[in-house]
């Protein structure tokens, strides 16, 4: 089979791979459409102890189970599949709080076992959740950073708040429409990029240049700040952002990964008594709900997706390290 293998920082080469078998307890799916993560640009653009070359990435994956194991029910095969892909050990602590996504256990798909950058990969059969009917392979292939955004937003906004969403990729876009979706009063989202503010503002957000943000929260707010904020960037800047835009005793949830550690205000975390949440993944109810809002096109994603040809997966993962205007590259085998 063709797969797009990851050689290091800027590197990518298609390679004829085996066809992988699927184990007992596991299905082979032939890929229909995979998507480009923001996690998978970070292994592309640095070298990373979390992506090991040489290595076959992608986790937001749509295809047709072709193939299942032996302790696995036949009626598998032919089904249009998304992939959950954490896998957990499903005895832990965490896993029997219903929280699997939070493992210590746990493994990603892409990054710990081969990805969906490929014509075929295998993966446990409960993994897998059947797509509606009049959902289409590119736009399911949003489905699980959709479930990532929902599993933020139902955490930390509530019915009449006012949200900030700080960074307008394809995590904070379906954040945006996450929070409107869950009756927020006002979804403020920041970024550097017009394009990106144009999106969330079709999103039914409120757009605010990155360079004026403090001053227009402020001013929009009357000096009160908003009720929560949900970071999809995570910089040091963005982080300070948060914290000056949040309201006393308000809520930030943070999902976004851009910088691995920097510094952050004690002083106003205590003095504002605001409760900081860091976000990883989300869990079957998320994908779930991303499922259906996908399908009935509560969320409209269709407008972000440029399809490439998986044979050009080089120049995707460039075009995303150096053109903001792409907001979402979906890879076809």
């Amino acid at each position: 089979m063709k797969a797009l293998v990851y050689l290091g920082p800027g590197r990518m080469e298609l390679q004829d791979l085996p066809e992988p078998e699927p184990g007992p307890n596991e299905a082979r799916v032939r890929v229909s459409t995979a998507a480009i993560c923001g996690s998978d640009l970070h292994g592309f653009r640095e070298a990373s102890p979390r992506r090991i070359p040489p290595l076959v990435m992608g986790h937001e994956v749509v295809g047709t189970v072709e193939a299942v194991g032996g302790s696995v029910d036949t009626s598998l095969e032919g089904t249009r599949v998304v992939v959950m892909p954490v896998v957990s050990d499903g005895t832990c602590a965490r896993c029997m709080e219903g929280r699997p996504n939070l493992c210590p256990q746990r493994q990603l798909m892409g990054m710990n076992f081969p990805g969906g950058f490929a014509e075929s990969f295998t993966i446990g059969a409960s993994q897998l959740l059947p797509v509606p009917a009049d959902l289409d392979d590119e736009e399911g292939s949003l489905t699980e950073p959709f479930a990532n955004s929902i599993h933020s937003v139902e955490r930390a906004v509530r019915a009449g708040d006012d949200v900030l969403v700080i960074g307008t990729g394809p995590i904070g876009l379906l954040a945006v429409r996450a929070a409107v979706l869950a009756d927020a009063a006002r979804v403020f989202a920041v970024d550097t990029v017009a394009d990106r503010l144009e999106l969330a503002r079709a999103q039914s957000g409120i757009p605010v240049d990155a360079s004026e943000a403090a001053a227009t929260l402020e001013e929009a707010t009357s000096g009160t700040g908003v009720d929560a904020v949900i970071d999809a960037a995570g910089y040091p800047s963005t982080w300070e952002l948060a914290l000056s835009a949040v309201r006393w005793g308000g809520r930030i949830d943070v999902i976004g990964l851009g910088a691995v550690q920097g510094p952050i205000s004690y002083h106003a975390v205590v003095s504002k008594g605001v409760t900081v949440v860091g976000s990883y993944a989300c869990v079957r109810s998320d994908f779930d709900r991303a499922l259906e809002l996908l399908a009935d096109g509560s969320a409209n994603v269709s407008s972000w997706i440029t399809r490439m040809p998986l044979a050009d997966g080089q120049a995707a993962f460039e075009g995303l390290v150096e053109n903001p205007r792409f907001t979402k590259v979906v890879l076809v085998p």
